[in-house]
Protein backbone atom coordinates (compact mmCIF):
# COMPACT_ATOMS: atom_id res chain seq x y z
CA UNK A 1 0.00 0.00 0.00
CA UNK A 2 3.46 2.82 0.96
CA UNK A 3 4.55 2.18 -2.14
CA UNK A 4 1.42 3.75 -3.84
CA UNK A 5 1.97 6.67 -1.89
CA UNK A 6 3.95 9.39 -3.39
CA UNK A 7 4.02 13.11 -2.65
CA UNK A 8 5.65 16.14 -3.01
CA UNK A 9 6.91 19.08 -1.11
CA UNK A 10 4.28 21.32 -2.41
CA UNK A 11 1.64 18.84 -1.58
CA UNK A 12 3.09 19.25 1.63
CA UNK A 13 2.98 22.99 1.49
CA UNK A 14 -0.46 23.07 0.48
CA UNK A 15 -1.60 20.71 3.14
CA UNK A 16 0.04 22.50 5.84
CA UNK A 17 -1.50 25.53 4.34
CA UNK A 18 -4.80 24.36 4.92
CA UNK A 19 -4.19 23.72 8.10
CA UNK A 20 -3.22 26.83 9.26
CA UNK A 21 -5.94 28.18 8.05
CA UNK A 22 -8.36 25.45 9.60
CA UNK A 23 -6.49 26.93 12.70
CA UNK A 24 -6.66 30.44 12.02
CA UNK A 25 -10.71 30.00 11.33
CA UNK A 26 -11.52 27.86 14.00
CA UNK A 27 -10.06 30.26 16.36
CA UNK A 28 -11.68 33.52 14.74
CA UNK A 29 -14.84 31.55 14.76
CA UNK A 30 -15.48 30.57 18.05
CA UNK A 31 -13.66 33.84 19.66
CA UNK A 32 -16.23 35.89 17.79
CA UNK A 33 -19.48 33.77 18.45
CA UNK A 34 -19.08 31.44 21.47
CA UNK A 35 -16.31 33.40 23.02
CA UNK A 36 -15.20 29.88 24.20
CA UNK A 37 -11.86 30.09 22.56
CA UNK A 38 -9.87 26.52 22.46
CA UNK A 39 -6.19 27.18 22.57
CA UNK A 40 -5.16 23.80 22.97
CA UNK A 41 -7.40 23.27 19.69
CA UNK A 42 -5.21 26.23 17.66
CA UNK A 43 -2.22 24.89 19.22
CA UNK A 44 -2.52 21.11 18.14
CA UNK A 45 -3.78 22.71 14.52
CA UNK A 46 -0.74 24.84 14.16
CA UNK A 47 1.51 22.16 15.41
CA UNK A 48 -0.18 19.79 12.91
CA UNK A 49 0.81 22.69 9.92
CA UNK A 50 4.18 23.12 11.44
CA UNK A 51 5.37 19.42 10.87
CA UNK A 52 3.72 18.74 7.43
CA UNK A 53 5.34 22.32 6.60
CA UNK A 54 8.61 20.65 8.33
CA UNK A 55 8.53 17.17 6.07
CA UNK A 56 7.88 19.81 2.56
CA UNK A 57 11.15 21.84 3.75
CA UNK A 58 13.12 18.76 4.05
CA UNK A 59 12.19 17.17 0.42
CA UNK A 60 13.49 20.30 -1.01
CA UNK A 61 16.22 20.65 1.07
CA UNK A 62 17.16 17.06 -0.61
CA UNK A 63 15.89 18.10 -4.20
CA UNK A 64 18.48 20.84 -4.23
CA UNK A 65 21.01 19.57 -1.97
CA UNK A 66 21.13 22.30 0.51
CA UNK A 67 19.01 24.98 2.77
CA UNK A 68 15.88 26.09 0.75
CA UNK A 69 16.33 29.38 -0.39
CA UNK A 70 16.72 29.85 -4.11
CA UNK A 71 13.73 31.53 -4.41
CA UNK A 72 10.81 33.65 -3.07
CA UNK A 73 8.72 30.81 -2.94
CA UNK A 74 11.21 28.92 -0.95
CA UNK A 75 11.65 32.30 1.07
CA UNK A 76 7.80 32.60 2.22
CA UNK A 77 7.41 29.15 3.28
CA UNK A 78 10.60 29.21 5.40
CA UNK A 79 9.61 32.62 7.02
CA UNK A 80 6.28 30.45 7.55
CA UNK A 81 7.76 28.25 9.53
CA UNK A 82 10.52 30.11 11.41
CA UNK A 83 7.70 32.11 12.71
CA UNK A 84 5.89 29.33 13.75
CA UNK A 85 8.92 27.59 15.37
CA UNK A 86 9.24 31.25 17.29
CA UNK A 87 5.89 31.17 18.23
CA UNK A 88 6.31 28.13 20.18
CA UNK A 89 8.99 29.55 22.04
CA UNK A 90 7.51 32.95 22.31
CA UNK A 91 4.52 31.61 23.04
CA UNK A 92 6.04 29.58 25.92
CA UNK A 93 8.12 31.94 27.72
CA UNK A 94 5.55 35.32 27.66
CA UNK A 95 2.35 33.41 27.18
CA UNK A 96 0.60 36.07 24.66
CA UNK A 97 -3.07 35.51 24.42
CA UNK A 98 -4.14 35.26 20.81
CA UNK A 99 -0.18 35.40 19.59
CA UNK A 100 -1.39 31.79 18.24
CA UNK A 101 -4.32 32.84 16.02
CA UNK A 102 -2.63 36.08 14.42
CA UNK A 103 0.49 33.72 13.85
CA UNK A 104 -1.74 31.14 11.90
CA UNK A 105 -3.04 34.27 10.11
CA UNK A 106 0.38 35.30 8.99
CA UNK A 107 1.15 31.51 8.49
CA UNK A 108 -1.80 31.40 6.24
CA UNK A 109 -0.91 34.20 4.23
CA UNK A 110 3.09 33.21 3.55
CA UNK A 111 2.39 30.08 2.84
CA UNK A 112 -0.78 30.22 0.70
CA UNK A 113 -0.04 33.44 -0.99
CA UNK A 114 3.39 32.03 -2.40
CA UNK A 115 0.94 28.60 -3.55
CA UNK A 116 -1.32 30.91 -5.30
CA UNK A 117 1.50 32.14 -7.30
CA UNK A 118 3.79 29.73 -9.24
CA UNK A 119 5.96 32.11 -11.02
CA UNK A 120 7.29 32.91 -7.31
CA UNK A 121 8.43 29.29 -7.52
CA UNK A 122 10.96 30.06 -10.45
CA UNK A 123 13.97 26.87 -10.94
CA UNK A 124 16.87 27.94 -10.38
CA UNK A 125 20.76 26.90 -10.34
CA UNK A 126 22.04 23.92 -8.11
CA UNK A 127 25.73 22.86 -7.29
CA UNK A 128 26.35 19.30 -7.18
CA UNK A 129 29.38 19.85 -4.78
CA UNK A 130 28.71 20.40 -0.66
CA UNK A 131 27.45 24.15 -0.25
CA UNK A 132 29.41 26.44 1.30
CA UNK A 133 28.60 26.47 5.13
CA UNK A 134 29.30 30.26 4.86
CA UNK A 135 26.58 31.11 2.58
CA UNK A 136 24.40 29.07 3.96
CA UNK A 137 24.60 30.09 7.50
CA UNK A 138 24.31 33.51 6.10
CA UNK A 139 21.28 32.68 4.03
CA UNK A 140 19.51 31.29 7.17
CA UNK A 141 20.45 33.30 10.11
CA UNK A 142 18.83 36.24 7.49
CA UNK A 143 15.73 34.64 6.92
CA UNK A 144 15.49 33.69 10.36
CA UNK A 145 16.15 37.49 11.54
CA UNK A 146 12.93 38.24 9.24
CA UNK A 147 10.51 35.60 11.57
CA UNK A 148 11.89 37.57 14.40
CA UNK A 149 10.86 40.93 12.37
CA UNK A 150 7.31 38.98 11.89
CA UNK A 151 6.66 38.35 15.02
CA UNK A 152 7.34 41.78 16.20
CA UNK A 153 4.65 42.62 13.82
CA UNK A 154 1.88 40.35 14.82
CA UNK A 155 2.55 42.22 18.17
CA UNK A 156 2.18 45.49 16.93
CA UNK A 157 -0.94 44.32 15.34
CA UNK A 158 -2.28 43.37 17.99
CA UNK A 159 -1.06 46.64 19.93
CA UNK A 160 -3.01 48.64 17.79
CA UNK A 161 -6.21 46.68 17.94
CA UNK A 162 -5.47 46.68 22.19
CA UNK A 163 -5.44 50.73 22.04
CA UNK A 164 -8.19 50.74 19.56
CA UNK A 165 -10.05 48.96 21.66
CA UNK A 166 -9.31 50.76 25.30
CA UNK A 167 -9.63 54.21 22.97
CA UNK A 168 -13.46 53.54 21.82
CA UNK A 169 -14.14 51.26 25.03
CA UNK A 170 -14.80 48.08 23.47
CA UNK A 171 -15.80 45.07 25.26
CA UNK A 172 -16.06 42.61 22.66
CA UNK A 173 -14.37 39.15 23.21
CA UNK A 174 -11.51 40.06 20.88
CA UNK A 175 -10.04 42.85 23.32
CA UNK A 176 -10.92 41.55 26.81
CA UNK A 177 -8.48 38.06 25.12
CA UNK A 178 -5.81 40.49 24.23
CA UNK A 179 -2.99 40.89 26.10
CA UNK A 180 -1.83 44.01 28.23
CA UNK A 181 -0.50 46.83 25.55
CA UNK A 182 2.22 47.15 27.82
CA UNK A 183 3.48 43.56 27.90
CA UNK A 184 3.00 43.86 23.89
CA UNK A 185 5.44 46.65 23.76
CA UNK A 186 7.70 45.14 25.80
CA UNK A 187 7.79 41.92 24.42
CA UNK A 188 8.04 43.40 20.71
CA UNK A 189 11.40 45.46 21.91
CA UNK A 190 12.82 42.30 23.07
CA UNK A 191 12.35 40.31 19.21
CA UNK A 192 13.49 43.30 17.53
CA UNK A 193 16.57 43.13 19.06
CA UNK A 194 17.04 39.84 19.16
CA UNK A 195 16.20 40.07 15.35
CA UNK A 196 18.32 42.91 14.71
CA UNK A 197 21.22 40.74 16.23
CA UNK A 198 20.17 37.88 14.29
CA UNK A 199 20.83 40.25 10.66
CA UNK A 200 23.74 41.26 11.97
CA UNK A 201 25.35 37.89 12.50
CA UNK A 202 23.71 36.65 8.76
CA UNK A 203 26.12 40.01 7.39
CA UNK A 204 29.27 38.88 9.39
CA UNK A 205 29.20 35.36 7.60
CA UNK A 206 28.21 36.85 4.46
CA UNK A 207 30.88 39.20 4.50
CA UNK A 208 33.90 36.61 5.59
CA UNK A 209 32.77 34.27 2.47
CA UNK A 210 32.41 37.17 -0.11
CA UNK A 211 35.46 39.10 1.18
CA UNK A 212 37.28 36.14 -0.27
CA UNK A 213 35.17 36.01 -3.32
CA UNK A 214 34.80 39.73 -3.72
CA UNK A 215 33.28 38.97 -7.80
CA UNK A 216 30.28 37.23 -6.44
CA UNK A 217 29.30 39.97 -4.31
CA UNK A 218 25.60 40.45 -4.94
CA UNK A 219 25.72 44.32 -4.70
CA UNK A 220 21.54 44.88 -4.55
CA UNK A 221 20.77 42.82 -2.12
CA UNK A 222 23.71 43.32 -0.12
CA UNK A 223 22.34 47.33 -0.13
CA UNK A 224 18.91 46.23 0.45
CA UNK A 225 19.73 43.90 3.17
CA UNK A 226 21.68 46.56 4.65
CA UNK A 227 18.68 49.41 4.40
CA UNK A 228 16.17 46.57 6.36
CA UNK A 229 18.82 46.80 9.28
CA UNK A 230 19.22 50.19 9.61
CA UNK A 231 16.04 50.72 9.65
CA UNK A 232 15.14 48.86 12.52
CA UNK A 233 18.46 49.96 13.88
CA UNK A 234 16.60 53.21 13.57
CA UNK A 235 14.11 52.01 15.25
CA UNK A 236 15.36 50.69 18.15
CA UNK A 237 17.41 54.16 18.83
CA UNK A 238 14.28 56.48 18.35
CA UNK A 239 12.15 53.96 21.05
CA UNK A 240 14.67 54.59 23.09
CA UNK A 241 14.88 58.50 22.78
CA UNK A 242 11.10 58.29 22.96
CA UNK A 243 10.42 59.79 19.72
CA UNK A 244 8.89 56.35 18.28
CA UNK A 245 6.21 54.90 20.75
CA UNK A 246 3.12 53.42 20.45
CA UNK A 247 0.61 53.65 17.58
CA UNK A 248 3.45 55.09 15.57
CA UNK A 249 5.80 52.64 16.88
CA UNK A 250 3.89 50.25 15.58
CA UNK A 251 2.70 51.60 12.10
CA UNK A 252 6.48 52.04 11.71
CA UNK A 253 6.90 48.56 12.47
CA UNK A 254 4.54 46.77 10.60
CA UNK A 255 5.87 49.32 7.48
CA UNK A 256 9.29 48.46 7.91
CA UNK A 257 8.33 44.40 7.33
CA UNK A 258 6.31 44.66 4.73
CA UNK A 259 9.58 46.69 3.01
CA UNK A 260 11.34 43.61 4.47
CA UNK A 261 9.51 40.99 2.45
CA UNK A 262 9.62 43.17 -0.47
CA UNK A 263 13.07 43.45 -0.53
CA UNK A 264 13.56 39.58 -0.85
CA UNK A 265 11.58 39.74 -4.05
CA UNK A 266 15.25 39.73 -5.92
CA UNK A 267 16.99 36.87 -4.20
CA UNK A 268 18.60 34.36 -6.64
CA UNK A 269 20.43 31.58 -6.19
CA UNK A 270 24.30 30.72 -6.95
CA UNK A 271 23.91 27.69 -7.79
CA UNK A 272 24.64 26.00 -11.83
CA UNK A 273 22.32 23.69 -13.09
CA UNK A 274 18.81 24.48 -13.42
CA UNK A 275 16.23 22.56 -11.71
CA UNK A 276 12.34 22.05 -11.66
CA UNK A 277 10.37 21.30 -8.41
CA UNK A 278 6.90 20.87 -10.45
CA UNK A 279 6.99 17.08 -10.37
CA UNK A 280 9.39 15.37 -8.03
CA UNK A 281 7.44 13.11 -5.99
CA UNK A 282 8.68 11.21 -2.98
CA UNK A 283 7.75 7.43 -3.06
CA UNK A 284 7.77 5.75 0.54
CA UNK A 285 8.67 2.16 -0.05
Amino acid sequence: MLENISITDRDAFILSAFIYLSAFLYGSLTLRWSRNYSHKTVFCLITSGFIIQTFGLYLRAISINGCPLGNFFEIAQFISWSTVLLYFIVGTVFRIRLLNLFCAGLATFLTGASLLMPALDKSYAISENSPNPWIELHASLAVFSYAFFAMVTLLSVMFLIQQHGLKKKQNSSIYNSLAPIQKLDQVSYRLMITGVICLTAALICGAIFYSKNIQSVPVFKLIVTCLVWVGYCGVIVLRNQRKLVTRRHAITVIALFIFALLSLWPVQSARSHPHDFSEEPLKNE
